[in-house]
């Protein structure tokens, strides 16, 4: 004789409920996972998105400081020169400096006047060195 031991399972009404609640709670479980997965996802691509953005304007809000303290140094440079040019001109209005410049750079002179040429530094340097 064969010796069977088959165990059949109950149906009943409360077996049934039981399995039913088993399937429904892993199928909410898929389901929150599915969800919780997807929120992952988009917050990922958000964070991702916020983090390109703000590196792009870091480095943007750098060249904009790099260039404004070059255009910094630029009107400083403007201001020097400015000064300069308005003490030439100062100086352009009085006519000893006129006079003292047109001799010194025009090699111009006055009536009896003899101009010799003296050798500058950079021209004695150049003699020096040969």
């Amino acid at each position: 004789m064969k010796n069977d031991k088959t165990v059949t399972r109950m149906q009943n009404r409360y077996i049934k409920d039981t399995q039913t609640k088993k399937k429904i709670k892993n199928r909410r479980r898929v389901a929150l996972a599915r969800r919780l997965s997807g929120l992952a996802i988009i917050l990922a691509i958000v964070f991702g998105a916020l983090f390109f953005t703000y590196t792009k304007q870091a480095l943007l809000l750098q060249e904009k400081k790099a260039e404004k303290v070059k255009t910094e140094q630029k009107l400083a440079d403007s201001k020097k020169e400015e000064k300069a040019l308005k003490g030439q001109i100062n100086k352009l209005h009085d006519d000893d400096y006129i006079a003292k410049l047109a001799r010194s750079e025009y090699y111009l002179s006055k009536e009896g006047e003899i101009i010799f040429n003296t050798p500058t530094e950079n021209e004695k340097k150049k003699t020096s060195a040969n």
